[in-house]
């Protein structure tokens, strides 16, 4: 750094730290004789060390930035500290007349070496102007100004290689941060180079981060040859007709970012059948401006072009990562705040939450300071215990999905999300970081959807609940009629007959009001609240509106229910539809089998229950039609059926796989066409004490 300080006039605008070392020099007396006039120190902040140390000295102060600009015969403006609104401020200044230097920490301590290797220079010439200095003096002199040179050197050297140390641990950090994330994400540099590029990315598109970080192939998941990425568009700022050149009618900037664009379009070569994806592009700038990269997102919206659902599933919270800086950890700050989805910072031991985005803060309610050092299984559900148990057994580097999970917002309202955790480290500490993503629409289909299919199931069941109600009403209508016709003819009733048909008919209107009340608490819709429960007792109520329709149908059922099995965490309710579901198609399909054979045979139904090892195990088996492998391929697909039409919707099994694929469990099939079927399900067991 080379700057003429003979006669110079000079402000400085910051007041922290460096301020006052640099006037410590400037208006100390080992450069008094270079009549340096420092003007202005300018800063709105009035308490800092520079401010202070100036009023001590006599030199002018002041709040008002545009101060500095009004002074005349300045030669030089020192710029510390680092404002935005400095750079509107400072383009008042006649450049031509006045240099502008900006320093930050690395420049600020160049500028002092500077300084005192110039105070040092003339403590020098003065000994040497002095006229009886030896060689032997002027070579100590030189060896002392050497070693000033020499630890200035090595200072700064240090202060860069902590600085770079710094860097490659942010660098770090926000890798894990883009990793962790559940949005399919990328980022390029200003040289059109891919730095990143997350699991989520790979997952969708198939190709894997290996292959593609390090180069400029971030097009080939998607072209069959090279073309701009949306990414690449942001980085080497094309014009609206570049763009539309590449990318037509499709295109078109964000209503929620400045500077970035969004669109949405088919690529053929995304998996099997090609992939509708909807993908938003944002530059990240420096603090001066100057677009360093491109950070671009990317949603699969195939299934919604496929069903012409609505669009507004779109992700609105695009992360806003263009803000300006210059470190690392400003560039993981950015990411880290405007990540679409709320992402937490989690303590690995004790789950206290360190750390959340901005996107917590909006969703959730709760002030920054209000979530902080609060547990994460606050905010869900306190009975639900499986996101604990899930979080003690991940090791770094390990991930984890929890999903349909019920989070509670600030003021108590409850909706469902699906919950990615990632162990890796934060801030020199072992962490989780978990990504929430917002499914409550979803889940709300779904229960609409479960319901559509209970009131289906309720028609199949209406004659067996008509035979269970009518028999308690024939005891009622009998009693009452004995008791009316002995009224009549004048015969008095003994008190013990009386009291015997009192006691018939209390305990039919029991059984009947009974009855009733189990086919009310089977339509009603059913929330997502997951509670322990042992499996034989939907098992069991199946058969008390089932069991007339049963025997009607000819058929015999066996059941070998454990006692002692262990419970699981499902819903009471929704397990019934299911079993109902299963044993409504086995009558059928042993009716179907009874209509095509000529020769008579057994109808059977076996359910049993039994454990084995940490699973809780059901198996229901019939001695049907049973089904072919083609059947057996399409069987829980929805509206897929396989009897005569309007007697059947198809939704019956769909909708049995999603509930117990719910509650952690799968459903197998063992057929073979003309044998029958078995029905084999698996949850897993709840271990005592949980």
């Amino acid at each position: 750094m080379k700057i003429e300080l003979k006669g110079l006039k000079l402000a400085i605008i910051g007041g922290n730290s460096p301020c006052k070392q640099i006037l410590e020099i400037l208006l100390g007396q080992g450069l008094k004789e270079l009549d340096i006039k420092v003007l202005l120190v300018a800063d709105t902040l009035i308490q800092v060390e520079g401010i202070k140390y100036a009023q001590q000295m006599g030199v002018s102060t002041c709040q008002d930035y545009n101060e500095v600009c009004k002074l005349s015969g300045i030669d030089v403006i020192l710029k510390i500290k680092n404002d935005e609104i400095l750079g509107c401020i400072l383009e008042k200044v006649n450049t031509e007349h006045v240099s502008i230097i900006d320093l930050d920490a690395y420049k600020a301590k160049a500028f002092l070496n500077f300084l005192k290797s110039e105070e040092e220079k003339i403590k020098i010439r003065r000994t040497i102007q002095l006229g009886t200095i030896d060689k032997q003096k002027i070579s100590e002199l030189f060896d002392q100004f050497s070693s000033i040179i020499h630890k200035n050197a090595e200072d700064e050297n240090k202060y860069l290689a902590s600085e770079r140390e710094e860097l490659l641990e942010m660098e770090k950090e926000l890798s894990q941060i883009i990793q962790g994330s559940m949005i399919p994400t990328f980022i390029v540099n200003n040289e059109h180079i891919l730095t990143h590029w997350n699991r989520a990315c790979e997952v969708l598109t198939g190709q894997n981060a290996y292959e593609l970080v390090g180069t400029d192939r971030q097009w080939v998941p998607f072209r069959s040859a090279k073309r701009p990425t949306m990414a690449d568009v942001i980085v080497g700022g094309m014009s609206e007709q570049e763009v539309s050149k590449y990318y037509g009618s499709s295109w078109r900037k964000s209503g929620l970012i400045d500077e970035a664009y969004e669109a949405e379009e088919f690529f053929p070569h995304l998996g099997e059948e090609g992939k509708w994806i909807f993908f938003t592009a944002a530059p990240i700038k420096s603090p001066d401006g100057k677009i360093m990269g491109a950070i671009e997102t990317l949603k699969d919206i195939t299934a919604d072009k496929k069903a012409q659902e609505e669009l507004d599933f779109q992700d609105k919270e695009l992360s806003t990562l263009y803000d300006k800086y210059k470190k690392s950890e400003e560039k993981y700050r950015s990411l880290f705040n405007n990540n679409p989805n709320p992402i937490f910072i989690v303590d690995q031991q004790t789950l206290e939450i360190l750390d959340v985005n901005h996107r917590v803060i909006e969703e959730y309610g709760y002030s920054k300071s209000e979530i902080l050092g609060t547990s994460f299984l606050d905010i869900g559900d306190i009975l639900d215990e499986t996101i604990k148990q899930g979080l003690e057994g991940l090791v770094e580097n390990e991930s984890i999905l929890f999903t349909k999970k019920k989070h509670f917002k600030k003021d108590k309202t409850s909706f469902f999300v699906n919950v990615k955790v990632i162990n890796a480290r934060y801030s020199h500490r072992d962490v989780l970081i978990a990504a929430a993503t917002d499914i409550t629409e979803s889940v709300e289909k779904e229960t609409q959807l479960i319901q559509a299919g209970k009131l289906a199931t309720l028609g199949t069941m209406a004659a067996g609940m008509a035979h269970e109600i009518n028999q308690p009403l024939n005891v009622i209508q009998i009693c009452s009629d004995l008791i009316l016709k002995m009224i009549k003819k004048g015969v008095k009733i003994p008190d013990d007959e009386l009291v015997m048909m009192a006691n018939d008919i209390i305990d039919n209107v029991a059984r009947a009001a009974g009855v009733i009340k189990h086919v009310r608490d089977f339509a009603r819709q059913s929330e997502r609240d997951l509670k322990k429960l042992v499996i034989n007792d939907p098992i069991n109520d199946v058969f008390k509106v089932l069991g007339h329709q049963l025997t009607v149908h000819s058929v015999k059922v066996n059941l070998e229910l454990d006692p002692h099995i262990p419970q699981i965490r499902a819903e009471h309710n929704r397990l019934e539809q299911v079993f109902i579901n299963l044993v409504t198609n086995a009558i059928d399909s042993m009716d179907e089998k009874a209509e095509k054979e000529d020769v008579p045979f057994e109808k059977i139904l076996d359910i049993k229950t039994y454990t084995e090892k940490d699973w809780v195990m059901i198996e229901v088996s019939d001695t049907g039609v049973g089904m072919t492998d083609v059947v057996k391929r399409k069987i829980f697909e929805p509206f897929f059926t396989t009897k005569e039409t309007g007697k059947g919707t198809g939704l019956g099994t769909s909708i049995s796989f999603g509930i117990i694929k719910d509650y952690g469990g799968t459903i197998d099939i063992l057929s073979e066409y003309g044998k029958g079927a078995t029905f084999m399900i698996k949850f897993p067991a709840i271990e005592p004490g949980n």
